[in-house]
C-alpha cells in the first residue's frame, strides 16, 4: 500500500510546535534533543519533522510590509533586521497589531492617492458628488477625476460596483487595469480581485462599454474579464446575484480556479493566505463561501477539495496538496 503523501494532520501540529519552540530564542538543549527522539519515533514523524522545516524556511521568504504593516510573499527589500522575523510571524507576532487595521494597506498603491479607501474586512458604500453611488469591497480602494466635462474613476485596488446617476452631457467612466468601463445609464461591478491579476466586468442593469485591446457592449446579466495585456474573453452570462453576493459577505464560486476564491478571501485576512504545489491553483470549485470568516471557508473547502489548510499562526495560513 502506498503510503500517503503527507502525514497525518496531529503530527504535523506537534512537528510544528517544536519548530516554534526551537526558534523561539529560548530554548534549551533539552528541547533539542526531544526533538532530535521524536522524529526518530517513525517514519510518519520523520516526514512531519521535515515538513514543519520545509515551511520555516518559506515563512522566511514573507515579510511584513513597513508601509502598510501587510503581510507580503517574497524576501522583503530591506535588511532582515527591519523585515519580519519567523519566529514573530509563526509565534504569535506581538508586534503587528497594524496588519490588516483600518485603511494602513492604502500606503501600499505604489503612490497611487486615493479619495475612497476601504480596509481588511470593510464594505462601505459612498454617495459621490453626481449622485452615483458605489460600494466598495473589503480593501479597495478608488481615486476621482470629475470635471464639467467628465466623470472619471480609477479603481486603484480591490472591487467595486457602481450605480451611475444618469448625466447625458458628463459620461461616467471607470479604469482599471488594461481595460476601461463607460457606463450607458448602469449598475455594474469591476473585480480587480483576481488570482491571475485579470479583471471581470460584470452587469447588473443596463449596459456598459468595455473597452480593451477591442471594445464591445456588455448588458445586464453578462460578463466578461479582461486579460492583463487588454485582451477581452469571451462574453458569458452571470445572474446579478452572483456577481453582487459579496455584498452581502457571500462568494458565490461557479467552476471558478481555488486561486480566485484566495485572492477573494485574501482582503478579508489579517495576515497572508500562501497556496504551495504544484496545479493547486487551477482546482476548480463550486461553492458558496462566507468571506467574512476566511479560515472556516478555507476549512469548509478542505472537506470537498485535495487540499490541506494549516493555519501557523493569525498571520500566516499556507493551503497546499493534500
Amino acid at each position: 500500500m502506498d503510503r500517503p503523501s503527507h502525514p497525518p494532520r496531529a503530527l504535523s501540529d506537534e512537528a510544528l510546535g517544536f519548530i516554534v519552540r526551537l526558534n523561539s530564542g529560548e530554548a534549551q538543549p533539552a528541547d533539542r534533543a526531544a526533538f532530535t527522539a521524536w522524529r526518530e519515533l517513525s517514519a510518519d514523524h520523520e516526514a512531519a519533522a521535515r515538513e514543519a522545516e520545509q515551511l520555516w524556511g518559506e515563512a522566511s521568504e514573507l515579510h511584513q510590509d513597513p508601509r502598510t504593516g501587510l503581510i507580503r510573499p517574497g524576501a522583503s527589500a530591506r535588511p532582515r533586521r527591519s523585515g519580519l522575523s519567523r519566529r514573530a510571524m509563526l509565534g504569535g507576532a506581538a508586534g503587528l497589531g497594524v496588519v490588516g487595521a483600518g485603511g494602513a494597506w492604502m500606503a501600499g498603491l505604489l503612490g497611487a492617492r486615493p479619495d475612497i479607501a476601504t480596509g481588511t474586512g470593510e464594505v462601505r458604500t459612498v454617495t459621490l458628488a453626481d449622485r452615483s453611488r458605489v460600494t466598495l469591497n473589503a480593501r479597495s480602494a478608488l481615486a476621482l477625476d470629475f470635471s464639467p466635462a467628465r466623470r472619471g474613476v480609477q479603481l486603484l485596488a480591490g472591487q467595486a460596483f457602481f450605480e451611475v446617476a444618469p448625466d447625458p452631457a458628463r459620461p461616467f467612466e471607470v479604469a482599471a487595469g488594461a481595460g476601461r468601463v463607460r457606463a450607458l445609464g448602469t449598475a455594474f461591478d469591476i473585480d480587480a480581485n483576481r488570482g491571475d491579476g485579470s479583471l471581470a466586468v460584470g452587469v447588473t442593469e443596463h449596459a456598459v462599454e468595455v473597452t480593451g485591446t477591442t471594445v464591445l457592449t456588455l448588458n445586464a446579466g453578462e460578463r466578461v474579464e479582461i486579460a492583463g495585456n487588454g485582451r477581452l474573453g469571451p462574453v458569458t452570462l452571470q445572474p446579478a446575484d452572483v456577481t453582487l453576493a459579496w455584498r452581502s459577505g457571500l462568494f458565490i464560486a461557479e467552476d471558478r480556479p481555488l486561486a480566485d476564491i484566495l485572492a477573494a478571501l485574501r482582503p478579508y485576512d489579517a495576515g497572508w493566505i500562501l497556496a504551495r504545489g504544484e496545479g493547486i491553483k487551477a482546482l476548480r470549485v463550486n461553492a458558496v463561501l462566507d468571506l467574512r470568516t476566511p479560515d472556516l471557508s478555507l476549512a469548509a473547502l478542505a472537506q470537498g477539495l485535495p487540499i490541506r489548510v494549516m493555519q501557523l499562526s493569525p498571520y500566516l495560513t499556507v493551503v497546499s496538496a493534500s
